[in-house]
């Protein structure tokens, strides 16, 4: 029926829009008792006591509960992403004699509303000793160690090699040196995390509701904490208002409430509050670059070089996959004969560092883009002139540029990268715009970054098809969404393989009662994987309805015929069964027709794409505004380009976020976060986006049979190059350097005031 590639509306958006979505915080079983978590104050300080007398004492508290309190889950939570270069640090529930964050769990409440454990948590008194804390990752390797036991602060060092690597700066003609420092950001999903857990003692099983990314990682983990068997543990994940990676892994919060649920035989429930995301959810970005390009006179590059520091925070609940992801992501698209980077992963007295959208490579394409426009700048060439010529062009695939990712080799097997450049060039009017052109008190600039899109991977996913009662389809998936619109494109892919209508199929995911195995969403992996799967899943099922009807009809499989759902004798259309009336069939005998087939690629996917934007500058304010901007991405094989289309600009937004508004702000002496509210934490308005124009391309990926590609991270790629090089470009009059994250009217100020008139 060609459901593959119409751009169709989401299924899910009525009831969403409408008010009807179930979230977590809609989910409040009879009896329902309410934890509220009392926080560290400190960054890094001792704890001398804990007083609960008042707490305990004010009517309608249930209990208040400190490390001592609930020894036996008073163990590290599972590591994310173990990784044998890393000297990990996981975190306790509840700290257990230091603290090493501001926001860090200190103890725990329970009571008959939440009003009453938020007002209890006010009265624990807790004794702190204040520590040093270590807040500079490039200070913070050498300063003292912030965890007991431990030699140093350095978590971990992450070193790539391709050729010579850094010797080979010596044959360049020349060589241009550049920081980059990108700042702390936070990803707030527009819902906070938050979890309900209700254990039936008849059962000993425990049924959880969160807003997670992963429902069976998340089961194994709390299996794990709790010391339960997975199979009494079901987790599912309701509506879920974003998650942007923040919602991989499971957190303090989420045993707490489990394991208290089993104790106290009541449900719990923990709702977060905004103010708690800034002070617990896992942040990002937050780098130091010390990197250096080698070119020749001709504009070739020579070689790359980047020596990075990540601040990680105080412990590492995913692994180091954001440096790592940053230093394998620092090519490109772009033909690198010699490379190196070395990262080194430091622990600091800060919220922990964990995937937000991008995961790494937002920052791996900051640092290539930046230096291939400064090396630009020093040949005196036109920024896109040097990337036309270090682009791959297609004679060149497939390509392999040395770097292992996601447990295979990075071979990019096609992409026409100068022809998405030359769209976005010609669209964005770059010639116009290259030179600088003033309007009254306005300079106007634009910019220009290209990204690569590594996406899929990470293990298998699932999908499987029954048919109801009703003749429906159901698909169960291990996937779960937030927002993305998986029950309108893989019921794209499924009515589309089977030839039947689209509003026949039900897909149902975040359950791990719904499907036994599964992954998760996060990586850009979801149509990639269950896209895939879901696909494959079809024939088998289609086969399976075959023969069961061949029973009824007493005939061979093969001499049916399947015509939009309806099976009938081929050459006697009389004999015949809608899928209803075979579903009627099925459970008059108690079958059940259902057939699951998991997906299992054999390395990432890599999209690709190009961004250009316009700026305005105000030369006597130094407000800056987005005039224009362009974007050519390819996608692979597109399910739904309408849903591919918000994926792009809600990246983008994102992107713009980092580049010009978003950082969270750490005094550098304490480590108090100084903006942790929405009042001076700036997030992008809608009122300050520009009409984004979006052209899509398709260059089906040959590594998996339907030829998907994720799309969920490229938008959030570029943007913070683009918009750097375009402010640069206008205020070129001025020693200006965008290289520093966010670019507010403020550094733009203090430079031009610095400097002068060049």
């Amino acid at each position: 029926m060609g459901y593959i590639g119409q751009r169709m509306t989401r299924v899910e958006d009525e009831r969403l829009v409408t008010g009807k979505g179930r979230y977590v915080s809609d989910i409040t079983p009879p009896g329902t008792l309410h934890l509220a978590i009392v926080r560290s104050l400190h960054a890094h300080a001792k704890i001398t006591g804990l007083e609960f007398e008042a707490a305990r004492n004010l009517a309608g508290v249930v209990g208040v509960y400190g490390p001592k309190d609930l020894e036996p889950i008073m163990r590290p939570l599972p590591k994310g992403m173990p990784d044998p270069r890393l000297r990990a640090q996981m975190p306790t529930p509840l700290a257990i004699d230091r603290v090493h964050y501001v926001g860090e769990p200190v103890a725990v409440v329970v009571a008959e509303n939440r009003y009453i454990a938020e007002d209890a948590a006010q009265l624990v008194e807790v004794g702190y000793e204040p520590l040093l804390a270590i807040t500079d990752p490039v200070e913070g390797e050498h300063a003292p160690p912030i965890h007991l036991g431990s030699q140093s602060n350095l978590a971990a060092e992450v070193h790539y090699m391709v050729g010579s690597g850094a010797a080979a700066l010596s044959g360049a003609d020349h060589v241009v040196e550049v920081t980059l420092r990108l700042g702390r950001v936070v990803g707030h999903p527009m819902e906070p995390r938050g979890i309900v857990a209700i254990f039936n003692p008849d059962t000993k099983s425990l049924l959880v509701y969160a807003g997670t990314q992963g429902v069976h990682g998340f089961r194994h983990s709390l299996a794990e904490m709790l010391q339960m068997p997975d199979n009494r543990i079901r987790v599912v994940a309701p509506d879920t208002g974003g998650g942007f990676g923040l919602k991989t892994r499971i957190y303090a919060e989420d045993v707490l409430a489990a394991y208290l649920a089993v104790q106290l035989k009541r449900p719990i429930k923990w709702a977060g509050d905004r103010r708690e995301e800034f002070m617990s959810t896992n942040q990002e970005r937050d780098q130091v670059h010390y990197a250096k390009i080698g070119v020749k006179s001709s504009g070739e590059i020579v070689a790359v070089v980047d020596h990075f520091f990540q601040d990680q925070g105080a412990y590492t609940p995913s692994g180091i996959i954001v440096p790592d992801t940053t230093a394998i992501c620092i090519m490109g698209p772009y033909r690198v004969p010699h490379f190196e980077a070395v990262g080194k992963v430091v622990y600091t007295n800060k919220v922990s560092v964990g995937p937000y959208r991008g995961a790494g490579r937002p920052q791996g394409t900051f640092v290539m883009e930046r230096l291939l426009d400064h090396a630009a700048d020093a040949l005196g060439m036109d920024r896109v002139q040097i990337r036309r010529i270090n682009l791959l062009t297609p004679d060149q695939f497939p390509y392999h540029n040395g770097i292992p990712a996601r447990g295979a080799s990075m071979t990019l097997p096609y992409g026409e990268y100068q022809k998405t450049m030359d769209q976005v060039v010609a669209a964005i009017d770059y010639d116009t715009f290259r030179n600088p052109v003033q309007k009254g008190d306005w300079k106007l600039g634009v910019g220009v970054a290209n990204y690569l899109e590594m996406s899929g991977g990470f293990g298998f996913e699932g999908a499987k098809m029954r048919l109801l009662e009703d003749g429906r389809i159901e698909i169960a998936t291990g996937s779960s969404s937030q927002g993305q619109g998986h029950r309108t494109a893989i019921a794209q892919v499924a009515a589309d393989r089977l030839n039947l209508p689209f509003e026949q199929f039900v897909v149902v995911e975040g359950d791990t009662d719904a499907i036994e195995r599964g992954i998760g969403t996060f990586g850009s992996r979801t149509m990639m994987m269950t896209g895939n799967a879901t696909a494959q899943a079809a024939p088998g099922f289609r086969k399976r309805l075959l023969e069961y009807a061949a029973q009824i009809f007493e005939a061979a499989p093969e001499d049916l015929h399947w015509d939009l759902g309806r099976i009938s004798v081929t050459g006697v259309p009389t004999r015949s069964l809608s899928l209803a009336e075979l579903a009627h069939h099925a459970a008059s005998e108690n079958v059940t027709l259902e057939v699951a087939a998991y997906f299992d690629a054999v390395g990432p996917a890599f999209g690709m794409g190009t961004h250009g934007v316009v700026v305005a500058i105000n030369v006597k304010t130094w407000a800056i505004e987005i005039r224009d901007y362009r974007i050519c991405h390819d996608g692979g094989v597109l399910v739904n380009p309408l849903l591919v289309e918000g994926q792009t600009i809600g990246g983008t937004v994102q992107g713009i976020g980092t580049a010009l508004f978003e950082s969270l702000i750490i005094d550098p002496e304490s480590g108090q976060p100084l903006n942790a509210t929405f009042l001076d934490y700036l997030l992008p308005a809608a009122g300050e986006m520009p009409d984004f124009k979006v052209t899509e391309v398709e260059y089906p990926d040959p590594t998996n049979p339907e030829g998907f590609k994720g799309v969920a991270e490229g938008g959030i790629m570029p943007p913070m190059a683009a918009i750097c090089a375009a402010v640069e470009n206008a205020l070129r009059p001025w020693s200006i350097h965008a290289d520093t994250l966010p670019v507010t009217p403020s550094d733009l100020f203090y430079q031009v005031a610095k400097g002068g008139i060049q």
